[in-house]
């Protein structure tokens, strides 16, 4: 086992996470598309609808109608204050060591990092922060577990993928912080809390169908921009619904193309993660610990069902890999030299070159995932035409 898994990180790799960081804001911070802006702006001036808490806040920023530059702003400002808080919290659990360090910098260097950034104005970024707020707390504290069930229900109003994004996660997180006292209870309190608020939105959150209508001329009228159509047809659709588009989409060649190209790297690094994670988790963990931390890893993938955002549930998946690695540091001191042996220099020099060679699509404007790995492969098909 090395020595210096314990020693503090060097000065120089620390300003190299920050250097690291800056780049991935400046290579992918860039407008939001036309659907995510107009995501923005569903609000509840029609009563109670999905996704529409974050838009009823800002409405307190942008009045009774919305500017396309107010949009780029708060989408903006939404990036980068979600990425600050987790940024925050990792450096916070992580870089006081080296071995923490070598972890941190290879989340910043993985391109699902640049995935979640460049998804500039989606909801994800809210939901990340209010994830990486709860690392500040205890999660075997009764207050811990109180603050993941508010954060989970409060996703759910802002986002319905807060359930599968993090609900599973905060049950591994405070599973694994009682070894004393593990009960089931609490440990899926979140998740339970995600159900109701679920429930809520299924029961009382749809529009009545007299009133979609309405609710869409209120969404134009209130854009200075042009708002995509195919955002406000979330409103109308039902879980049957997006069961049904999604069996026509897997027809389609840029849907498979999506699942070659951006699919299946995202799906090997959190494979990677889940390798990583049972190898340091300590030897009595049970089958069950082992079943509900691959469940954690794998549940934001599993939106894939019912919607085609391959990218970022694919993202989110290799994000929540580093948080349960961040969990089990948090309880056990020993993981970190289980970790250390792991993470050795070729190893994560390995890692951070593959990463830093892999494009994966672009979710807001631009096309630069055009020309880079695997996608310019696709470049590469015009020489035989």
């Amino acid at each position: 086992m090395s020595s210096e898994t314990r020693d503090p990180a060097p000065q120089w790799l620390i300003r190299l996470i920050w250097a690291v960081v800056f780049l991935a804001i400046l290579r992918n911070l860039f407008p939001p598309n036309a659907f995510t802006a107009t995501v923005l702006i569903f609000d509840y001036e029609h009563g109670l609808v999905r996704r529409g808490l974050l838009g009823e806040v800002l409405n307190l920023y942008w009045g009774d109608t919305v500017s396309r530059s107010e949009v780029f702003v708060a989408s903006s400002m939404l990036t980068l204050v979600g990425l600050a808080a987790l940024m925050a919290a990792m450096y916070r659990g992580l870089a006081d060591s080296l071995t923490g360090a070598k972890l941190l910098l290879i989340l910043t260097c993985s391109f699902a990092f640049s995935a979640i950034i460049g998804s500039t104005g989606y909801i994800d970024l809210a939901l990340i922060g209010l994830v990486s707020m709860c690392l500040f707390s205890n999660p075997a504290s009764a207050f811990g577990i109180m603050l993941r069930c508010l954060a989970v229900a409060v996703g759910l109003f802002m986002h319905e993928v807060m359930l599968a994004y993090f609900a599973v996660f905060f049950v591994f997180e405070v599973w694994l912080a009682r070894p004393e006292t593990r009960q089931i209870l609490p440990a899926v309190a979140p998740l339970i809390a995600g159900c109701v608020a679920f429930g809520v939105l299924t029961l009382w959150g749809q529009l009545p169908a007299d009133q979609v209508a309405e609710y869409l001329a209120h969404i134009q009228a209130k854009s200075e921009f042009s708002a995509e159509p195919e955002a406000t047809v979330v409103m109308e659709r039902t879980f049957s619904d997006n069961m049904a588009m999604m069996a026509e989409k897997r027809t389609m060649l840029d849907y498979k193309s999506w699942v070659l190209f951006d699919g299946i790297p995202l799906a090997v690094m959190s494979a990677w993660l889940i390798w990583l994670n049972l190898r340091i988790l300590p030897t009595q963990a049970t089958l069950l610990t082992k079943v509900v931390l691959v469940g954690a890893i794998v549940a934001p993938m599993s939106l894939n069902i019912i919607a085609f955002d391959v990218v970022r549930f694919g993202a989110v998946s290799v994000l929540v890999g580093f948080l349960c690695v961040f969990s089990i540091l948090r309880v056990d001191r020993m993981a970190l030299d289980r970790l250390g042996a792991l993470l050795t220099w070729p190893m994560m020099v390995i890692v951070v070159v593959l990463n830093l060679h892999i494009t994966v699509n672009q979710m807001n404007t631009g096309d630069r995932q055009e020309y880079g790995v695997p996608w310019s492969l696709v470049k590469h098909l015009d020489w035989l035409r």
